[in-house]
């Protein structure tokens, strides 16, 4: 008798297999979490580098567009690049009077403050670009027409979000037609 009624009792509880199985999944699961967490933490800082430069860019066409008689006069902003620190004129000293800024020295300000983002002009202690290897360039083309990009240094990825080890160099460009 005690045989039958053994075999009519009901289980309880879980087996050893069921908890290592479920633990396994468990595992599974959290592994992908973290994965899904590691790609949008790369994108994310992708997406902020690309927000900086396009900021950047639009900052200096903003400037531009602000010092009409500066860009119709001078050449002041014609052919600025940020890797050419030698290139980048002394600061005229205008803002910090009260007498003001000709359209000239308004646009020598704009260039220094512009190129500050890329690259330490001034000598300031712990240092830090904006972009990863970032530069800056302003050309002027006919007609007034400004072309302002901006590039940076970035970590790639494969289709799947891997990082393929390489570093690209990514930019944005932005053109106005300055009257």
């Amino acid at each position: 008798m005690s045989v039958s009624t053994r075999a009519n009792s009901r289980q309880q509880g879980f087996t050893l297999i069921e908890v290592l199985v479920s633990t396994l999944v468990l595992t599974v699961g959290l592994l992908g979490i973290a994965a899904m967490q590691m790609v949008s933490f790369q994108t994310n800082q992708s997406a902020y580098m690309r927000s900086q430069a396009t900021f950047l860019a639009q900052d200096m066409l903003d400037r531009i567009r602000a010092n009409q008689r500066g860009y119709r006069s001078t050449s002041v902003y014609d052919d600025v690049d940020s890797g050419s620190v030698g290139a980048i004129p002394a600061s005229p000293g205008c803002k910090a009077g009260n007498v003001g800024c000709t359209p000239q020295q308004m646009g020598i300000e704009d260039v220094r403050e512009w190129v500050q983002h890329f690259t330490n002009i001034e000598g300031v202690a712990n240092y830090r670009p904006v972009l990863l290897n970032g530069t800056g360039v302003v050309r002027r083309g006919t007609d007034n027409t400004f072309t302002v990009t901006v590039s940076w240094d970035d970590r790639d990825y494969d289709l799947e979000g891997n990082l393929t080890r390489e570093t690209v160099t990514r930019s944005v460009s932005y053109t106005a037609d300055l009257f």
